[in-house]
């Protein structure tokens, strides 16, 4: 099948290439406009309980449910000074509900009248924009807020999580003219090293470059019916240029290799799709089956990323079937112009060198090897992981300084505080007689939970302290609440600014049949600490005939990490799968992909100590621009492992398919690792070096968790490649002799023959 597409292709290789071309320009005319359509965030998840309890709470009580906060700042007023709340004032003079599409409350120490919204140093204050739009939409408005906030004597940031997503978005786009002007030109010197010409070494960059714009043009298209997240644009330049690079790189080395050994332009195009392509189809069918395991995460930011990541993996495969074998037709002997260096184009005798060393000492390689791994892998063991936050973002970006002043100067609990509702059907009176007494209890019972600071509710007010104190309370009151007079509950006056305080308390926390208590906690919302208070109040027991709720952050923290963890497992054993049956069909062994599955949770292991060691304890913090938080963020491991596990497939398919080549042949497994180490030892070492370089230059991005995500992915296929590839999985093939191609004979005829053409 490969070399009858290789004869088609050399048929028609200029209508490939006017194909290509076209959709290489619709690509390059759809990338200027992503920033508006990728999105940030994404690590929400629709049909979890929080979720759906926040949705339940906007619905009954009419409010909004995206939040914006601006943040004042002053170094020697207080921030109850009357010419702090006046410069405050005058700065917002521009925003109030109606102002701004969407914009429906404003909460502020001066409308409220809580000590919630000032400091605990008394010199900042925050401003809450409550929107009655989703998180996107509030997310563009981002920086007209910015530019509603007139010149003021204070310091002002705006942020929450629409201020940081924007912040996302825009140092993304930023985020990747930069990696790939580091990336593309230390590419092409690195091809020149492997190539010694020019000519060849242009071909790669340009397959990987197309792959790369062809798909951005299609995440476009796909940003127009469905919420793609920007994230989703980095991982796919990332891994287009990675694979995309090193399957041409393969392809140019098998073309260039059967010129040198006599054959035509038409014969060396054939052969090369046959063979090098199979290779190349194979372990794009890996690298897409690991990454597509992201489609399984509840998290629209996660499955965005697995398609994106599949998508690019399909394109470069697809490219470097047709388009480079059309390019290599079209230049045919030309591939060797320009030449810098003299470069050979087979086997060399370093390879030679180093195949007879590790098949003469294969335990003295199998030792080094797993120490290295060891040594690497160990931080693994005390890895820790948290939600991504605002820290994600460079410590120059306004919306994180403003996420920092106010975790560190201001009581979270008490800002965004877990919402406990209570839902019921039939008489929708939330303040009725009746309801009062189960509410009041509930309300007790929440305030007696261990890690509570306090619960913000109707039916848990000051100086009211037995339900049925609560009855007459409300009795009383509720005839003033709509007149907002003042109104006498025996001796004790209710005076009409308390009972505009009490109005302002039953609209926000009471609708017609439901009741919210704002439970704040001792610790910070997203602790684990107040993870566990969720998890503990999800087991009370509610009133009868009422439906309990809960959402907040805490709640969303919660289950954001059941989400992750409890489907890993199955995705990971999923990826596992798939990756076993391919590889027994491609090399008719069971022993041989079970070792790979072994070498390549190694590799993983590796990657995941990396990030552990350089992003969670700090190290190179100056010289990497970043600031460690002491944690990794949880969405990171899974995308290594979807991503990397395919990524160092490719080295396992393309080294075997040299060894089986050989094996098919001779039927001499000595014989057969030699040949694969000495034939292809160099050209993976140097589709690894380009991948380092392609992974390494998202070390010079801003946003931490594409710096993680490269140098995590960088360092672990440097590895890889010279200690797995080349030391373990030859030295434990020379060990097991010609038990590695051990296939059932009762299977090994039924199975289809896969092998070279």
């Amino acid at each position: 099948m490969f070399a009858a597409l290789g004869r088609s292709v050399f048929r028609h290789r200029w209508l490939v290439l006017v194909v290509w071309s076209a959709l290489f320009l619709l690509g390059i005319a759809a990338i200027p406009f992503l920033g508006d359509t990728l999105k940030g965030g994404g690590f929400d998840n629709p049909s979890s309980p929080s979720q759906r309890a926040a949705t339940l709470i906007k619905e009954r009580l009419g409010t909004g449910f995206t939040m914006v906060e601006v943040v004042f700042t002053s170094p020697n007023l207080q921030a109850t000074d009357k010419r702090f709340q006046a410069a405050q004032e005058k700065a917002m003079g521009k925003l109030h509900p109606g102002s701004l599409p969407g914009l429906v409350e404003i909460h502020t120490y001066a409308t409220t009248g809580q000590t919630a919204f000032i400091s605990r140093d008394g010199r900042t204050s925050v401003a809450v924009l409550v929107f009655a739009a989703d998180e996107q939409r509030v997310q563009r408005l981002t920086e007209r807020i910015r530019q509603s906030l007139r010149p003021t004597a204070l310091t002002a940031y705006v942020t929450g999580s629409p201020a940081v997503n924007a912040d996302i978005v825009r140092l993304s786009l930023r985020d990747l003219r930069v990696a790939e002007s580091y990336a593309i030109p230390i590419a092409l010197l690195a091809l020149l090293l492997v190539f010694g010409t020019v000519a060849a070494a242009m071909l790669p960059v340009v397959a990987g470059g197309m792959a790369v714009t062809v798909t951005l043009g299609i995440l476009f298209v796909l940003g127009q019916v469905a919420d793609v997240s920007i994230f989703a644009m980095n991982v796919a330049s990332l891994l287009g240029l990675a694979v995309g690079i090193d399957y041409a790189l393969f392809m140019v080395a098998r073309f260039r290799e059967e010129l040198a050994a006599g054959a035509s332009v038409a014969e060396a195009v054939e052969i090369t799709v046959g063979h090098a392509g199979r290779s190349v189809f194979f372990s794009g069918l890996a690298v897409a089956i690991g990454i597509l395991g992201l489609v399984f995460f509840p998290f629209s930011a996660l499955r965005s990323i697995g398609i994106a990541g599949a998508l690019v993996v399909a394109v470069s495969v697809l490219a470097a079937i047709t388009v480079l074998p059309a390019l290599l037709a079209a230049l045919g002997g030309r591939v060797n112009s320009w030449r810098i260096l003299r470069v050979p184009t087979g086997t060399s005798r370093f390879w030679g060198w180093w195949s007879r060393w590790v098949l003469r000492w294969p335990v003295a390689a199998l030792a080094i090897s797993l120490l290295v791994i060891g040594a690497f892998a160990a931080p693994v063991l005390r890895m820790t992981t948290q939600m991504p936050t605002a820290a994600v973002l460079p410590s120059e970006a306004e919306s994180r300084q403003g996420y920092e002043v106010l975790t560190r100067e201001f009581d979270m609990g008490e800002l965004t505080p877990i919402n406990v509702a209570l839902s019921w059907d039939g008489d929708p009176d939330p303040l009725a007689a009746s309801r009062l007494p189960a509410l009041a209890n509930f309300g007790r019972l929440l305030a007696s939970q261990q890690d509570v600071r306090s619960v913000t509710s109707v039916a848990n007010l000051p100086h009211v302290d037995s339900p049925l104190a609560l009855v007459f309370f409300w009795q009383a009151v509720k005839p003033a609440l709509e007149t907002g007079e003042a109104v006498r509950i025996g001796s004790r006056e209710i005076s009409a600014e308390q009972i505009a305080g009490l109005q302002q308390l039953a609209k926000a926390t009471t609708a017609p049949g439901i009741v919210v208590y704002r439970v704040a906690p001792k610790a910070d919302p997203s602790s684990a600490t107040a993870s566990d208070l969720v998890e503990r109040l999800r087991r009370l027991t509610p009133p009868d005939g009422m439906t309990l709720s809960i959402a907040g952050e805490s709640a969303a923290r919660l289950d954001f990490y059941d989400g992750l963890t409890g489907r890993f497992p199955w995705v990971a054993a999923s990826i596992i799968i798939a990756t076993f049956v391919i590889l027994v069909l491609l090399t008719h062994s069971l022993v041989v992909p079970l070792k790979a599955i072994v070498v390549n949770t190694f590799t993983i292991l590796m990657a995941w100590g990396t990030i552990v060691y350089i992003f969670q304890d700090g190290h190179f913090e100056r010289v990497l621009r970043f600031t460690s938080s002491g944690a990794v963020d949880a969405i990171m491991p899974i995308i290594i492992f979807c991503t990397l596990y395919g990524v160092s497939m490719d080295y396992e398919v393309f080294l075997l398919a040299r060894m089986h080549e050989c094996w098919r042949r001779t039927h001499n497994s000595h014989q057969s690792v030699a040949a694969g180490l000495t034939c292809s030892g160099r050209v993976i070492v140097s589709a690894a070096a380009l991948v380092v370089v392609v992974a390494g230059s998202f070390a010079f991005t801003s946003i931490s968790m594409t710096k993680t995500l490269g140098i995590g992915i960088a360092f672990a296929i440097a590895l890889d490649a010279l200690f797995v590839r080349m030391m373990l999985v030859p030295a434990i093939m020379r060990l097991a002799g010609r038990w590695s191609w051990w296939l059932p004979g009762r299977l090994n005829h039924r199975l289809p023959d896969l092998g070279e053409e």
